[in-house]
């Protein structure tokens, strides 16, 4: 649990993350690839919020932001699709998280996804919160 994952894991995992990131960027996104996107932004930011992670917390914030538009035109139009200003805040998420991926302990990954699950049952809007309001 102290060291980082095994590569094979690392790389699965980061591969997932691109692939999700490749579809929606594409236009051929689903609720299913939105809500791992939506996973990937929290994880990176709860492993980094556990000391590895040197990402500005707005990148976070503003990726946050550009699911929140997505869903809301997915429920309109139909369409699940990132608009393209956007896409360097994913970006810059998927390359903090290919860092922690690498570096980050495993117990720092399980613990991420521990809070992701108690923030999903929280009812709580967003974790960033408290995070954006003391940057």
């Amino acid at each position: 649990m102290l060291l980082p994952l095994p590569s094979s894991a690392a790389q699965t995992v980061a591969l997932s993350n691109h692939l999700t990131f490749a579809a929606c960027r594409a236009g051929a996104g689903s609720a299913y690839l939105f809500n791992e996107l939506i996973q990937l932004v929290y994880v990176t930011f709860f492993v980094q919020d556990a000391e590895y992670g040197e990402t500005d917390v707005m990148v976070y914030a503003r990726a946050e932001a550009a699911l929140e538009r997505g869903l809301e035109r997915a429920e309109i139009e139909r369409v699940w699709a990132l608009d393209l200003a956007d896409l360097p805040w994913f970006e810059a998420v998927l390359q903090e998280a290919d860092r922690q991926l690498a570096a980050a302990p495993r117990y720092v990954h399980v613990g991420a996804r521990e809070r992701l699950k108690r923030f999903a049952t929280s009812g709580r809007a967003s974790p960033l919160s408290s995070a954006v309001s003391h940057h």
